[in-house]
């Protein structure tokens, strides 16, 4: 049984959702964990202490240990590091799961949003492990899971959280090459699930309830807690989760064309080959030691 006894977790954006049910998940496993929740909406408006203190509570009727920590990811990742550390002295797992999803189409005022997104998702992600890196290096089995989407293939009005989830899908295999070398694993995970952003989508109600009847969340939660235990060895990957299945995302380069003397008809002539996905073969890491695919790592 993979167990988290004597371990330390930060869970961004824990008060809900699947930030929730990973913290809950993590501590049924023996973790001691930080619940970190701004409370805010799902499109980035507001706070509340509540959630996160709420999910404490849960924690702890259940006989684990946690405690709630309501800083921005985007303007205060020390404080909440530093909320781990003064608590139970260390720190082990961070996941980057807070974030925010304004659906809108794009035009002129759209930059704002983006900057918005990114925000949240990829600089919150980008400071907490940040902070956190130093601890991680130091707990010698140091964990990163990243908050990735199946959106990242892309997705009507949604540029800004795509784009944004894009930049983590980036950022979680190139952090990964450098995380090798001090003994830390860089994940990502990728979930379909019922929650509050679904819920408050603009769906038909029978969409809303297949969602909560076919992708719950806790069929994403043991997917977390895997790439979180010290025995998971991969590194660099996106990990979809999606109502029991368990997938990998990943890049793909297709057997393509060569021409030296290549001009734009030689293009248009060869596109269908170009783009043929009967010949993609997944891209490995490469890192200083020469390319590596990540689920071979040492």
């Amino acid at each position: 049984m993979l167990r988290f006894d004597g371990r330390v977790a930060l869970v961004t954006g824990a008060g809900r959702g699947l930030g929730r049910a990973y913290a809950k998940y993590l501590a049924s496993r023996g973790a001691q964990v930080v619940v970190n929740d701004l409370g805010g909406s799902a499109v980035g408006v507001g706070a509340d202490s509540a959630p996160a203190q709420d999910v404490v509570k849960e924690i702890e009727a259940e006989g684990g240990h946690a405690v709630a920590n309501f800083d921005n990811v985007a303007e205060a990742p020390e404080a909440i590091v530093r909320t781990a550390i003064d608590e139970f002295g260390r720190l082990d797992i961070v996941v980057n799961n807070a974030g925010i999803n304004r659906s809108e189409n794009f035009g002129k005022n759209s930059l704002e949003i983006i900057k918005q997104h990114m925000s949240v998702h990829f600089f919150g992600a980008a400071g907490v492990t940040a902070a956190a890196w130093d601890h991680l290096v130091a707990s010698g089995v140091g964990r990163v899971i990243n908050a990735c989407s199946p959106t990242l293939v892309g997705f009507e009005n949604q540029t800004p959280y795509v784009s944004a989830k894009g930049a983590i899908f980036a950022f979680t295999r190139t952090l990964a090459m450098e995380a090798l070398k001090v003994g830390i694993r860089v994940n990502a995970i990728a979930p379909t699930a019922a929650t509050r952003m679904s819920d408050e989508m603009d769906a038909p109600e029978e969409f809303k309830q297949f969602m909560r009847d076919n992708y719950p969340q806790s069929l994403v939660a043991p997917v977390v807690a895997y790439l979180a235990h010290e025995d998971c060895a991969i590194t660099g990957e996106t990990i979809l989760a999606q109502g029991g299945e368990v997938q990998r995302l990943s890049l793909s380069e297709t057997t393509g064309m060569l021409d030296k003397d290549l001009t734009p008809e030689a293009v248009a002539e060869n596109i269908e080959t170009i783009l043929d996905p009967g010949t993609s073969t997944p891209i490995g890491l490469v890192g200083a030691e020469g390319t590596k695919d990540a689920l071979s790592m040492p």
